[in-house]
């Protein structure tokens, strides 16, 4: 409800207790950070800070999960980062209310929280030309390249 700055404090009371009810006022800028936290909360939405090793974490701009699009795991914030590091993903570090202790070790089904800080670390290249799948993906890369020098050879040409 806005303009409550118009109401008696017993009806702004009344209002705030309804269910689903939020009392703002836009005029006298009252209760905004609430409506906006509430927002968050009805549209499912979660913030998740990254962090560079050695550096602090990113806080101005965080990856923004939803339960309904695409999940709250740590696998759902490396997509979202990059489609590149699930198959080259070695563990994450999570601080925040997702864990048990700051930071921890987890995997690609760890289930984040809201404000939790994720750093995301990936297979160094003696781990990757280890795993199975390396020749393949090196092949697949290799084809995408010449795949894409063609495509260009011809639109100079063209």
């Amino acid at each position: 409800y806005n303009k409550i700055d118009t109401l008696s404090i017993e009806e702004v009371d009344q209002l705030a207790r309804l269910p689903d009810s939020v009392v703002i006022s836009i005029y006298m800028n009252l209760n905004l950070d609430f409506l906006l936290q509430q927002i968050w909360k009805y549209l499912g939405l979660v913030r998740i800070y990254t962090k560079r090793r050695g550096q602090p974490p990113d806080l101005i701009e965080p990856i923004i999960l939803s339960e309904e699009r695409h999940g709250l795991t740590i696998e759902a914030a490396c997509k979202s980062i990059s489609r590149e590091f699930i198959p080259i993903f070695n563990f994450a570090l999570v601080w925040g209310r997702s864990t048990k202790f700051n930071p921890q070790r987890v995997g690609l089904s760890h289930v984040l929280q809201d404000e939790d800080v994720i750093q995301i670390v990936l297979k160094t290249v003696a781990q990757q030309k280890a795993s199975k799948d390396y020749q393949a993906r090196v092949t697949a890369a290799n084809q995408a390249i010449l795949k894409e020098r063609k495509r260009l050879r011809k639109i100079k040409n063209w």
